[in-house]
């Protein structure tokens, strides 16, 4: 993976962040009015701060912010699974699975491609 395709993962990574917090975040406000969807309540919006934030961390080309996004994700739909029963999302959580696994490859790859890029050295002058 060069430069460019690491940036194209992060990107698409903290893209996908941002439309499961603003998707978690409306059904949070609907559960806020009474409308029940799934087991969702006013305690949703602290998911969307963690969504929220997290993909501000991959936004940020941070490693850790992309391996939690990712396991957090994965572990939160496996338990609505279990909860509500049913695989209805599963093609949509499949796709941001696949989206926040870019984000891991990406910010990984993006560290080691930026680590090995040598920097510009400054050599001091003698100008006594």
């Amino acid at each position: 993976m060069d430069i460019e395709k690491a940036e194209k993962a992060i990107k698409g990574a903290w893209i996908a962040g941002v439309i499961s917090g603003s998707i978690t975040l409306l059904v949070a406000v609907l559960a806020l009015v009474g409308v029940r969807i799934f087991n969702f309540s006013a305690w949703t919006f602290i998911d969307v701060a963690l969504v929220f934030g997290l993909a501000y961390g991959i936004y940020r080309k941070n490693r850790v912010c992309a391996v939690i996004m990712f396991v957090y994700f994965v572990i939160s739909k496996i338990y609505m699974m279990f909860t509500v029963g049913g695989l209805a999302g599963l093609p949509l959580a499949i796709l941001f699975s696949y989206f926040f696994f870019q984000g891991i490859r990406g910010t990984f790859a993006y560290h080691k491609l930026k680590g090995s890029t040598p920097s510009p050295t400054v050599k001091a002058s003698n100008a006594e």
